[in-house]
């Protein structure tokens, strides 16, 4: 079976990731892929709220390429906020006297980060993903049903959203912002059960929600992942904004269904 690897939301903590992912084996001394034939998935949220969002993005777009693709990135809410302030930042949003470049500031947006972005910086996050699947996994980053606002299949999904961000209309980019921010659905089996009949696999992984604020625990005692009661939704958010180590989960590892007391919501 391929390895399969996924990270939560790094939030501008390049470092930190490049630690995580040396030692689960798959970048070297040099910082360069060492992976070989290992899939990763960064969940979204590489950047806002931490000191290096700009080579956090540089670091995942080396290493996509150094892979030949294995290595991927969804598309974070806090990507969406970067890209909604390029595109319409003065704007006001749906709240009133309240623009774009507002909401990302107060949710953690970094002026270095925007002053450091490129145009090929901006052409790579409006290329993620919104939602994925890696053979039995869904992959999303916010722990929501709400992306069924934008269609029933992965594919349509994500035509939708990258719609919604190219079209650099204040309005379809306010609707994206709070369906990305939306959070929490999952613990509704119901809600689990129609998202993987209508976009397939078995299990869903994301980010999103900090495991921390789940549990009410201190965010430098998390250091795995918690999964739900039943064992279909695996939540890998570790907090690396609020001081957590941080980890990488070997999702071809995770035995099915095979959840501790301890582990669970």
């Amino acid at each position: 079976m391929q390895p399969l690897f996924v990270v939560g939301d790094v939030h501008g903590h390049r470092d930190v990731l490049v630690r995580l992912l040396r030692d689960a084996g798959l970048v070297d001394e040099r910082e360069r892929w060492a992976g070989e034939d290992a899939v990763l998935w960064c969940v979204g949220d590489l950047v806002d709220r931490g000191p290096d969002g700009i080579g956090t993005i540089d670091l995942v777009r080396r290493l996509e390429a150094e892979s030949g693709g294995r290595a991927r990135c969804l598309l974070g809410n806090h990507e969406a906020f970067l890209l909604s302030v390029v595109a319409v930042g003065e704007a006001d949003t749906g709240f009133p006297a309240t623009t774009f470049t507002d909401v990302w500031l107060a949710n953690g947006g970094v002026l270095r980060d925007l002053h450091a972005l490129t145009a090929e910086h901006v052409a790579w996050l409006a290329s993620r993903p919104a939602i994925a699947r890696e053979g039995d996994w869904l992959l999303l980053h916010a722990d929501t049903d709400a992306y069924l606002r934008y269609g029933r299949s992965v594919d349509d999904v994500n035509t939708g959203i990258a719609s919604a961000l190219g079209s650099g209309a204040p309005d379809a980019l306010d609707e994206l912002l709070e369906i990305l921010c939306d959070r929490l659905r999952l613990s509704d089996t119901a809600v689990v059960d129609t998202l993987l009949g209508l976009f397939g696999g078995s299990r869903v992984v994301h980010g999103h929600t900090p495991i921390a604020s789940v549990l009410g625990r201190d965010p430098q005692a998390i250091t795995e992942p918690l999964f739900s009661p039943d064992g279909r939704v695996v939540n890998v958010d570790h907090c690396l904004f609020g001081g957590g180590p941080g980890f990488v989960t070997r999702l071809d590892e995770v035995a099915a269904f095979g959840v501790t007391p301890a582990r669970t919501a």
